[in-house]
């Protein structure tokens, strides 16, 4: 049972991205993004989870939204923010398809880094961790995403807009209990063309929309979920602008 400590704490995180919310007139984190297309090549880890996204073999389609988290303008470092969503794979085909949705940021990768942020200047080579472990049928697990080194990619929009018409942004899918070893269980890949989301912004919320068999805790959905809450009441009202494409008119929509 959740004591009265988390409510507070709850409590307060909302109040305050509320506020942050409402004086920026959108996102109080990760103001501005590019989405882009995701591919999501399971293969399984070679430890048995007991979920089927990282047990089975399996071939997923969805998006990507590359961002900054606190909006500083780049050389700067900042947190760098990798949301991903996806059709959950449904059996029947006249039934909706349900999603699911995965939020990962720039972390370190060893046991005591990987709970921390870490603030990065490139999105690629790095670290994207989910910081907030999740409960399974056998045992707690932490999900990430290892940008490889193939790719040195500075963090700024125009950049990555360019680079991924070019080829993929490619990432290791991998999975750690909190005090173990990271194992590779698939393989993502972003390519373009890169858009914003200013008109239609895109909300991103793990607790709603989770990974089947990967539950976050308790303490994590009431701690969250009020904080989700308020930083998506305000649209967002701001946007990167993306050079024009060789040949054809510029590219705007967003996260």
């Amino acid at each position: 049972m959740l004591g009265h400590p988390a409510t507070v704490l709850s409590a307060g995180l909302a109040a305050a991205f509320g506020v942050a919310a409402w004086l920026r007139r959108g996102r109080p984190l990760h103001p501005d993004g590019l989405v882009l297309n995701a591919a999501l090549s399971l293969h399984g880890a070679p430890q048995h989870r007991g979920v089927a996204f990282l047990d089975e073999p399996a071939e997923l389609r969805g998006v990507a939204r590359l961002s900054r988290s606190l909006g500083l303008p780049a050389p700067l470092p900042d947190v760098l923010g990798l949301a991903l969503r996806w059709p959950q794979p449904a059996a029947d085909a006249t039934v909706a398809r349900l999603t699911s949705d995965l939020l990962l940021a720039t972390t370190g990768h060893t046991v005591a880094g990987r709970r921390l942020l870490r603030p990065a200047t490139r999105w690629a080579p790095g670290m994207y961790g989910s910081l907030f472990a999740f409960a399974t049928s056998s045992g707690t697990v932490l999900l990430g995403a290892v940008a490889r080194r193939s790719w040195s990619l500075p963090a700024n929009f125009h950049g990555l807009a360019r680079a991924v018409e070019q080829r993929p942004l490619v990432f290791d899918l991998v999975v750690a209990s909190p005090s173990g070893p990271w194992e590779r269980f698939g393989v993502l890949e972003l390519e373009g063309p890169a858009q914003q989301d200013v008109a239609e912004p895109m909300r991103f919320n793990p607790i709603r929309h989770p990974i089947p068999g990967l539950n976050p805790a308790a303490w994590h959905r009431q701690l969250r979920e009020p904080a989700y809450v308020a930083a998506q009441r305000t649209p967002h009202r701001t946007g990167v602008e993306l050079p024009a494409r060789p040949g054809g008119r510029d590219k705007r929509s967003g996260r």
